[in-house]
């Protein structure tokens, strides 16, 4: 039997791991909070799509000079320098009425700094603030703090805009970043000499290729959640219930999974998931609470347990670059279901539906994918995986 446990190191959580920890959250919150802006300010769903689709071309742009940013410059200062763009962009709103063109220019500059700011942060600075025996815990409790940022930032966002002007969530999500900033700027990290033949461009830090089985799975999976997302952008309530399963899913990992085989987390995942779509599809009224704590659920114990997939794929000089591809097989998943979603086009995505509504085509695509990603991890993956691993 394959165990889920991960041994617990209670000395990693000191002040600067904490501070990195927190700082993500923040960062995250500070661009789902604009995700929602850019959801009610756009004159149609179809300019919000244009606008999420280049948020996730941007976080592409600069991932394959990471390595060589960090290697020529102070590490903590390239990522400062990113959440500083982040601000930059988030406060664009702020001074500027922005046509859709300008709109679609600010998302994918964010998308360009946010990345930056990420890929840093995972793939460097937090491995920088613990001992190699901690690093594992350190990478996963991290990304459930980016995570429930995309819970909380949703939910602080159509929860102020019930008080305050939508244009007045600039102010939210830039002083979200700042914070973000100041915090990140609170851990020292030592000076570290530039290593030679630094090369301008590389996959060191971006994407590890060793890791495309499991790329290829996360991103059909998180393309689900992306999806679901574009139907769900403007309800509070769901915002709400999916922070219940995403602390639902940290206590089944700690009490359910703990020795459970090793395919069960990744597999319950996405049947999890499933299930809430077709409850969805229904239109079960009594389920509506039901639903979003399923995919936060599922979503979470799924996406967590394909976390430590890439870290036991990698060599050992290669958990940076396993944590930025988690990261973007993640992040591009999101943004291509929200810009498929959001552009929803029931006859010109699937002309034999007839008279179904937009969101319902949504939701048979988002399942489609997520069965897709679950037939694809039994099929192929998970043997893969168990091929290939290196720990």
């Amino acid at each position: 039997m394959y165990t889920q446990n991960t041994p617990v190191h209670i000395r990693l959580w000191n002040k600067d791991f904490w501070l990195l920890a927190i700082a993500n959250l923040f960062l995250g919150m500070a661009v789902n909070v604009q995700m929602v802006m850019t959801f009610l300010m756009a004159d149609s769903p179809y300019e919000a799509s244009k606008a999420m689709g280049a948020f996730g071309i941007g976080i592409m742009v600069l991932g394959m000079s990471v390595s060589f940013l960090v290697e020529r410059y102070r590490r903590n200062h390239v990522c400062w320098y990113a959440i500083l763009g982040v601000v930059a962009c988030l406060a664009i709103p702020i001074f500027y009425d922005l046509p859709v063109g300008g709109m679609v220019g600010v998302r994918l500059a964010t998308g360009i700094c946010y990345g930056l700011a990420e890929m840093v942060l995972y793939s460097t600075l937090v491995l920088d603030t613990c001992e190699s025996h901690q690093r594992t815990e350190a990478n996963y409790a991290v990304t459930w703090f980016g995570r429930i940022a995309l819970a909380l930032g949703p939910f602080s966002a159509l929860l102020l805009v019930r008080f305050l002007d939508v244009r007045l969530l600039s102010w939210i999500s830039a002083g979200a970043a700042v914070v973000a900033l100041l915090m990140v700027m609170m851990v020292r990290f030592p000076f570290r000499s530039p290593g030679d033949n630094i090369k301008l461009v590389s996959l060191d830090r971006f994407i590890l290729p060793a890791s495309w089985g499991l790329m290829l799975n996360l991103f059909f999976f998180s393309t689900v959640l992306g999806l679901i997302l574009s139907i769900e952008m403007a309800h509070l309530s769901f915002f709400a219930l999916l922070m219940v399963g995403f602390l639902l899913a940290i206590v089944a990992e700690k009490y359910v999974f703990v020795n459970a085989e090793l395919m069960s987390e990744a597999i319950a995942g996405m049947l999890l998931v499933g299930f809430a779509l077709l409850l969805m599809l229904v239109e079960i009224e009594q389920a509506f609470v039901t639903i979003p704590i399923l995919i936060g659920l599922g979503s979470g114990i799924m996406a967590s347990r394909f976390l430590l997939f890439f870290i036991k794929l990698s060599d050992h000089c290669q958990r940076g670059t396993s944590q930025s591809s988690f990261f973007l097989a993640w992040e591009l998943g999101l943004a291509l279901g929200l810009f498929m979603g959001l552009g929803r086009n029931a006859n010109a995505v699937i002309p034999l539906v007839g008279e179904l509504p937009s969101w319902k085509v949504v939701g048979v695509i988002a399942l489609f994918f997520d069965v897709a990603a679950l037939l694809l991890y039994v099929a192929f993956t998970h043997q893969w995986y168990m091929k290939h691993k290196n720990r």
